[in-house]
């Protein structure tokens, strides 16, 4: 038996299929290209787009506001999720975990000033978090996806390291925004809803 492992499976299915699956995000994709960021050996991104694969994972990708390359980010779905409401401005009835950090970080006189995902290492991204509180500056570790979500929230700039930006791919040109998925079938059971 062969394995191979996720990531491996993903750029397979991706390159052969033109990074075919189910866009849920609805963002449109731009043109032109521009890398840059006011921090030495760091490049501004944006929230591209927001996939589902072919085998289910969430896939995001970040890249120049314009620009025809992206660097895909696996994340998990509650992350997707998160990521997905920012962008669409949805306010859910009460504060998600990404919404709880950014009202006790502007509570204690913080703001958020910038996310970076600064390194792949044994398939896995790294990211900081930098805060500008009343006692300076803290770079806190975050994972990427959660960053991603926070940074969103708090209109921050993000950015990706030199290293990272090496890293993107051709990502191929979508007609038009995808439709809002559809909410999964409620289940009723002896008057019960699951």
């Amino acid at each position: 038996m062969v394995k191979v492992s996720r990531r491996r499976l993903l750029k397979m299915v991706a390159g052969s299929a033109g990074l075919a699956g189910a866009r849920i995000s609805g963002l449109g994709l731009t043109e032109a290209a521009e890398v840059a960021g006011p921090h030495e050996g760091l490049h501004r991104v944006v929230v591209r787009d927001l996939w589902s694969d072919p085998i289910g994972a969430q896939v995001v990708l970040l890249g120049p506001d314009k620009g025809k390359k992206a660097l895909r980010i696996l994340i998990g779905d509650s992350e997707a999720r998160a990521i997905l409401h920012a962008l669409r401005g949805i306010q859910p009835f009460r504060p998600i975990t990404h919404d709880l950090m950014k009202n006790v970080i502007g509570a204690l006189g913080g703001r958020v000033e910038r996310v970076v995902i600064t390194d792949l290492r044994d398939n896995t991204f790294y990211a900081t978090v930098t805060v500008r509180g009343t006692k300076g500056q803290v770079d806190l570790d975050a994972r990427p996806s959660d960053a991603i979500a926070l940074a969103l929230r708090t209109r921050s700039p993000i950015f990706l390291s030199s290293r990272l930006v090496e890293m993107m791919e051709p990502i191929a040109p979508n007609e038009g925004p995808a439709p809002m998925p559809s909410r999964p079938a409620v289940r009723r059971k002896r008057g019960i809803t699951t």
